[in-house]
């Protein structure tokens, strides 16, 4: 991860910092604090909210960095609520600016121990972190900021899910998120919807996964197709396997039989239904069905296919009714310069160690796909297919 990024990842936490994660409670000391400051025994709470707010305000001002200088009558008035209250930690945390290392990190730290709850502390370590490269450390500031603020989430964790694109956070994160941290579903629910970081996911979630585990926290199925619209086919099929064990019935299909209710779209079958037609697995088979001059796509796989000649065997529990055409498909699902010719096998009966040759076509993983068309005359169809092999 590189200083540049760090810094912009930052300044975007601070911002947010600054438009309001600070906002606590409605206390009476921080409804008027600059009154407060004004009134006889000194207020240290309420001169350090007026200190804090100032500081803010030049957070903002510089673009969400920490300013390197802190305006003397802030630092005036930071001294005065520590004074008058030894606890005030942003009191502390700004008299802790003005200072040189390591006596900065020093107060801040000790700012940190006396309440975690405060995000102005939380994020200047967050940003010493970053500054210094310390990614266990970085993680650990986030995780604070997570645990001790309701606000902050909406701010955090899109940043967090973003620094997922980067490989030096991946064993880092392995490592926070083996502590089932109260954060990591809405962490995993934002992460497949983070382009840039969902081959890293894929890595990161392979390191967390225990065979006896409850997936109420991951998005594996969101995960598994967020990887396969990015064409990480490969990355999304070790996923799948690791999930479900490695296939032994020696086709190429995945779940051909149609014996369990695919999960894991669209390395297992991916069933699409509207209004008009649709697929369902039911009682180990592919239920199509349609009303009259209705049809489309009704179910797809993507397959990896070796580069050799292979059969395939398609079995329908009935002969398909002359008013319907079904077919199934394949065509190339890899972004090429030039794809090979889709495959169409139309489907009437059985078919039997009907030979395809991939042996010339460059492609490896294809989409197999199920389509159909009811005609304009009859009632429609309801029919059902066995199984589908590929080997």
């Amino acid at each position: 991860m590189t200083v540049k990024n760090i810094n912009i990842w930052l300044a975007a936490l601070m911002i947010a910092v600054t438009s309001g994660l600070l906002t606590v409670g409605a206390v009476a000391k921080s409804k008027a604090p600059e009154l407060a400051i004004t009134l006889y025994p000194a207020n240290g709470f309420a001169a350090e909210n007026v200190a804090a707010r100032s500081i803010k305000v030049a957070i903002t001002e510089n673009s969400g960095q920490f300013p390197d200088q802190v305006d003397p009558q802030i630092t005036a008035l930071a001294r005065n609520a520590f004074i008058a209250e030894p606890i005030t930690p942003v009191a502390i945390a700004i008299l802790a600016l003005g200072k040189a290392e390591p006596e900065k990190r020093k107060l801040m730290s000790e700012s940190l121990s006396l309440s975690r709850r405060q995000l102005l502390v939380s994020a200047w370590m967050v940003a010493d972190s970053g500054a210094r490269e310390d990614i266990p450390g970085l993680l650990d500031h986030y995780d604070t900021m997570l645990r001790t603020s309701s606000t902050a989430a909406s701010v955090i964790i899109p940043l967090m899910a973003r620094t997922l694109a980067n490989d030096n956070f991946v064993l880092p994160f392995a490592n926070l998120l083996a502590k089932q941290p109260p954060w990591a579903y809405e962490f995993w629910r934002t992460v497949v919807r983070t382009p840039e970081a969902i081959g890293n996911a894929a890595r990161l979630r392979e390191m967390l996964y225990k065979p006896d585990e409850s997936d109420d926290t991951y998005r594996d199925t969101q995960l598994i197709s967020a990887l396969v619209s990015d064409q990480q086919f490969e990355t999304a099929e070790a996923l799948y396997f690791l999930l479900v064990g490695e296939d032994k019935t020696g086709s190429l299909l995945k779940n051909g039989s149609f014996e369990a209710i695919p999960e894991y779209s669209p390395i297992d079958w991916q069933l699409f239904s509207t209004g008009e037609y649709g697929a369902t697995v039911t009682e180990g088979k592919l239920e199509l069905s349609a009303i009259r001059n209705s049809g489309g796509l009704f179910a797809r796989q993507l397959v990896e296919l070796p580069a050799k000649v292979m059969t395939i065997d398609i079995k329908p529990s009935v002969s398909i009714p002359d008013n319907a055409e079904i077919a199934v498909s394949l065509k190339c699902a890899q972004a090429m310069n030039e794809s090979p010719q889709t495959i169409r096998i139309p489907l009437k009966q059985q078919i039997k160690n009907l030979q395809i040759d991939n042996a010339r076509s460059g492609c490896s993983f294809f989409w197999l796909d199920i389509i159909g068309q009811a005609s304009e005359n009859g009632d429609g169809f309801d029919i059902a297919l066995d199984s589908i092999s590929l080997r």
